[in-house]
């Protein structure tokens, strides 16, 4: 049995003002200030919590580059469940360094041909799953992975703006954390204009597949929590990895805020969609911290 979020230090997380661009108020969402150090904290403890009872007595899998594997290590250990995190190389030092540190069980999933490092993990994950042995709890198509960022994300940004913004960025992944935030905000405000952005390689809406280092985000195709959320994209954008890092150093340089590329990422957005627009406020989405890209960020 899980206690509530709160008491373990996760959600209500700080809401910081930057400079405005082009006339527009910019705000970032600083989710490195959870518990376990990322957005996927609120994640791994949504999934838990709605576990299915078909999941009992067997164990829990997951593909991740990292961050998630280390929440639901954590709350398995709280709900007395086993469970094994799979990872490819592209895993940030840093992430497996913490998946170690927290004794959480582990297996690297060698790139298969015709397929991306992590269509490889998730190919694994499901034969794992029909085996009988193991319950995958798939982030990539989990409503309880979209439920927590509807119940706690949404409604702490409209609660720190008093429903003001009008326009909220997100990477996008798994997209549990798009498809909850703008089914509360589309409920507040059919108005709100939400973006998603994807690593320049990942074909969730773009239409060039090609490799990128930006594991916090990016998959081949669409996930199954966009598609059977129906959640609404009004705007969809893709930006380079060498964007990506550029401006999560200006972050740092510039606000002192040690978040990781797919935070850079989000900024990077920002920067190229306010050109188009003025008067606006804007929330980005910042999911984890730097000390994650190490081999990234200088």
């Amino acid at each position: 049995m899980l206690k509530d979020m709160q008491e373990y230090g996760i959600g209500n997380t700080p809401l910081r003002e930057l400079e405005p661009i082009n006339g527009n108020r910019i705000f970032v969402k600083l989710e490195r200030e959870n518990a376990l150090g990322s957005i996927k904290a609120r994640t791994g403890y949504g999934i838990m919590e709605e576990l299915p009872e078909e999941a009992q007595n067997k164990i829990i899998i997951e593909s991740t580059s990292g961050n998630l594997g280390l929440a639901l290590g954590f709350f398995c250990k709280e709900t007395g469940h086993e469970f094994m995190c799979l990872i490819d190389s592209s895993i940030a030092s840093a992430k497996l360094e913490k998946l170690r540190a927290h004794g959480i069980k582990y297996e690297f999933v060698a790139k298969r041909d015709g397929m991306d490092l992590r269509s490889s993990r998730i190919c694994r994950a499901q034969e794992l799953m029909d085996s009988g042995k193991y319950y995958w709890v798939n982030q990539y198509d989990n409503k309880a992975g979209i439920n927590v960022h509807y119940l706690t994300t949404g409604p702490e940004i409209w609660g720190q703006l008093d429903g003001t913004l009008t326009d909220i960025v997100c990477p996008m992944g798994s997209c549990g954390t798009i498809c909850g935030i703008s089914k509360f905000m589309k409920e507040k405000d059919s108005e709100i204009q939400v973006c998603g952005v994807e690593p320049y390689g990942s074909t969730i809406f773009g239409e060039i597949d090609a490799p990128y280092i930006n594991v916090g985000a990016g998959l081949v195709g669409k996930p199954g929590n966009l598609i059977h959320s129906q959640a609404e994209v009004n705007v969809h954008m893709t930006m380079t990895d060498e964007k990506s890092i550029e401006y999560a150093e200006r972050l740092y340089s510039e606000y002192g805020l040690a978040v990781g590329v797919t935070s850079g990422m989000c900024y990077a957005a920002i920067d190229r969609y306010a050109q188009n627009i003025t008067g606006h406020t804007i929330v980005f989405i910042a999911p984890d911290g730097r000390e994650s890209y190490g081999e990234y960020l200088y």
